[in-house]
């Protein structure tokens, strides 16, 4: 016999209504009894009449990051999945590598319901029509459009704190390199942050960037040539990992330069413990993403910003 919707009631020791606004997302259902729900399906081995996949798969979230090897995107999916599971959400990663994606794979998983939202930090190819569906989607650092809300950290204020620490300690030949010159924006608000507060006090600055696609080695020969034989005192970076590379790469030429970074994630902090860098929240970040996104799913009429910015925090190393 089939197992039914009165059956998965019956073993999570919920309502039927319950479970249909759990299946069908069609209410609030709180953590403890989507995770009973859930817990029940598996069991009872429960399939949804009107979708070919199981209804859990109508509780992910789809994440979408460049890579994992920053270990920013590391920690923050960690976050993210934490914050989601206490929801009565799963999350699945999607690494996309630099490349914009082509927005009809994640509409057609949209209209599967295999998926239920979905976090990215990519840039979407997003036609008018389909931002009117108001689709829960949520931008992580770069503004796809003003109907997808944005959560970002101030990059552009963290730039001109770091800027400001560099400068205190009298350095005036300033390499900024960027981790990633397929990727402008939003780590271009950091460079903008750096640049301003630079131009005020007249310091001398050489812009650069990295390959994010390109091998650890290959980075770190394109630093090497980016301060041998060169003048520089101070070497700023958008992202902790360039940061480790350009201290590495400095120690192996005996280069005495004071070095930035950007995020302030756990495991450089341990690595570089006297690296001046900007720590996002990251936990409170994906708070935040998760929050707005199943407000999005619950009441996809629901009016939200177009941006949301929260603060850093400088870890200045005297």
């Amino acid at each position: 016999m089939a197992v039914t919707i009165k059956d998965v009631a019956q073993e999570a020791e919920v309502s039927i209504a319950t479970v249909s606004r759990y299946i069908n997302q069609s209410g609030y259902v709180s953590p403890d009894s989507a995770d009973k729900i859930k817990k029940a399906i598996k069991k009872l081995g429960y399939l949804a009449k009107n979708s070919p996949q199981s209804s859990m798969q109508k509780h992910l979230i789809e994440v979408n990051f460049p890579n994992i090897e920053n270990p920013f995107y590391a920690e923050l999916f960690e976050n993210l999945s934490g914050c989601l599971a206490d929801k009565g959400y799963d999350c699945v990663l999607h690494l996309d590598h630099f490349h914009i994606q082509n927005f009809d794979y994640y509409l057609r998983r949209f209209r599967k319901k295999e998926i239920s939202g979905l976090i990215t930090s990519s840039l979407l190819h997003i036609s008018k029509g389909e931002l009117n569906q108001n689709l829960p989607i949520i931008s992580f650092d770069r503004q796809i459009s003003k109907q997808i809300p944005t959560v970002q950290s101030n990059n552009l204020d963290a730039g001109a704190q770091i800027a400001q620490s560099v400068l205190e300690r009298g350095k005036k030949e300033i390499l900024i390199i960027a981790g990633a010159r397929e990727d402008y924006y939003p780590i271009n608000d950091r460079i903008k942050g750096m640049m301003r507060v630079f131009n005020t006090y007249k310091a001398h600055i050489t812009l650069d960037s990295l390959n994010a696609s390109d091998s650890i080695i290959t980075k770190k020969m394109a630093i090497q040539g980016m301060v041998t034989d060169k003048k520089i005192d101070a070497i700023c970076c958008t992202d902790d990992i360039t940061a480790l590379l350009a201290k590495q790469t400095a120690d192996y030429l005996g280069i005495k330069s004071l070095i930035t970074g950007f995020d302030g994630t756990r495991l450089i902090q341990s690595l570089f413990p006297s690296l001046i860098t900007a720590r996002q929240p990251i936990h409170e970040l994906a708070e935040l993403m998760s929050d707005l996104l199943i407000s999005r799913i619950v009441d996809p009429e629901r009016k939200l910003d177009s941006i949301y910015t929260l603060p850093v925090q400088l870890i200045n190393q005297l």
